[in-house]
């Protein structure tokens, strides 16, 4: 494989980056397309919570069952973070960012007609499959779009909104009647169609083009959408095309391991303990009503919105180094006091949802700025892959360990995912803010 840099710009007039022009119509579209996928997905993944009691009760689920329901999307997402990303780098960004919105509208609706366990699981898997696609290419295009000063607002905002989405879907599970739990699982074909339409006006990524070798193209749709003075990065290699193997030989080993293994270390935790978030409360001697929920889901909400000023005033490095520490600290603190009293345990457990929220805003912003254009779908996608593996193992098995150790213990077998997240952070984590994409010496320690 051979790699040139573009000689010409054939209908290019202007000299600026167009990452370096301000915002513009065209960004806040890609921007409102993108943050409404990852809306979608956190509906999805939250909407799962309010019907697994009642279909657990109507299809006499047993704890494997049910463990299994919660991680069957988080298992599709592994999957196809392997392969869309790869996809997205070979055939672009624009056809798999539409049609996979196509697919949550329809296997939403194909909820309805569940009548076993094995149904349910097949559906959920599917519906990760197409959450994979949102990671690997959501963030990968809305960072190309972005401008360099605006990266961190803009593509972090998708923490929040997926936590928006995910909320969203506790509030309206609180009010919908349980015995209609299929429709409930079926209402995210609502918010899927909406995006769906919205994606209609959404061109390819010039950055992706570039690196294709149609830079005609590309300077066409800067041209179109930013104006004559805006010109293709030149720094942007081309080339006809890569390969996985291309992918593992030409990026630092390290790179690769760490963009997976930090995402793994976070959502561990978050997607075990936030799918079974009344029995938490239960075993921690809080009763699990809608009002103790409504505050930690103001927690939650909270917390992603201080995750992403976090991300506007500290380093990337010092972000994953510092929330990791604090995290470890809080579950060893509350699996190792279990008698505690339950005011000062509330609060505790309150700042753990808070903050383990806020590390979460940096899962779509890291990754995509450790890898070079021809290989960033494949990157974030093979970084979100390993993170579900963290994700669904803890979902599936948290239901056993509370039953086994109950919550103290639980809370210490959990303390393990940010203590390796430290560790592996002070180890590798590079340092990419402020650089543009194709530019950033990612440096490992």
């Amino acid at each position: 494989m051979s790699t040139t840099q573009p000689s010409s710009l054939p209908t290019a007039t202007g000299t600026t980056p167009y990452d370096a022009a301000p915002v513009n119509r065209i960004v806040v579209l890609v921007t409102i397309a993108c943050l409404g996928g990852i809306f979608v997905d956190g509906y999805i993944l939250g909407v799962i919570g309010g019907a697994v009691v009642p279909a657990t009760d109507e299809l006499g689920l047993s704890l494997l069952g049910t463990g299994l329901i919660a991680a069957s999307a988080l298992i599709g997402i592994f999957i196809s973070g392997l392969f869309f990303g790869r996809v997205a780098d070979r055939f672009g960004r624009k056809r798999v960012f539409f049609w996979n919105l196509v697919g949550f509208t329809v296997v939403s609706l194909l909820q309805l007609f569940v009548v076993g366990t094995w149904d349910l699981v097949a559906l959920r898997l599917v519906l990760g499959l197409l959450i994979g696609v949102e990671y690997a290419v959501g963030t990968s295009l809305l960072a190309e779009f972005a401008p360099v000063a605006k990266r961190t607002v803009l593509v972090g905002a998708i923490g929040p909104f997926w936590f928006v989405g995910f909320i969203a879907a506790f509030v309206v599970s609180h009010f919908w009647d349980p015995e209609a739990w299929r429709w409930l699982l079926a209402s995210s074909a609502v918010p899927a169609l909406i995006v769906l339409l919205i994606r209609l006006g959404i061109p390819e990524s010039p950055r992706w083009l570039q690196s294709q070798g149609r830079e005609r193209e590309a300077q066409e749709i800067v041209t179109r959408h930013y104006g004559d003075g805006y010109t293709l990065h030149p720094a942007v290699e081309s080339t006809t095309s890569t390969t996985l193997r291309d992918f593992f030989v030409e990026n630092d080993w390290r790179r690769v391991l760490y963009a997976g293994l930090f995402w793994f270390c976070q959502v561990g935790p978050l997607f075990a303990i936030f799918t079974f978030i009344n029995p938490v409360l239960d075993e921690l001697g809080f009763s699990g009503g809608f009002g103790l929920d409504l505050v930690m889901n103001a927690f939650q909400l909270a917390g992603a919105a201080f995750g992403l000023w976090l991300l506007y005033v500290m380093t990337r490095r010092g972000f994953v180094i510092w929330t990791f520490g604090i995290l470890a600290a809080l579950l060893l603190y509350l699996g190792l006091w279990a008698d505690q009293p339950p005011l000062l345990k509330l609060i505790v457990f309150s700042a753990f949802v808070f903050i383990i929220v806020a590390s979460n805003s940096i899962q779509y912003v890291y990754p995509p700025e450790m890898f070079s254009t021809r290989f960033r779908s494949t990157g974030v996608g093979f970084s979100a892959a390993m993170s579900r593996i963290g994700a669904a193992g803890a979902t599936y098995l948290f239901p056993l360990a509370l039953s086994a150790f109950g919550a103290s213990g639980t809370l210490l077998l959990l303390a393990a995912f940010p203590i390796v997240g430290w560790v592996a952070s002070m180890l590798w984590a590079p340092e990419t803010k402020h650089a543009a994409l194709d530019t950033q010496v990612v440096r490992v320690p």
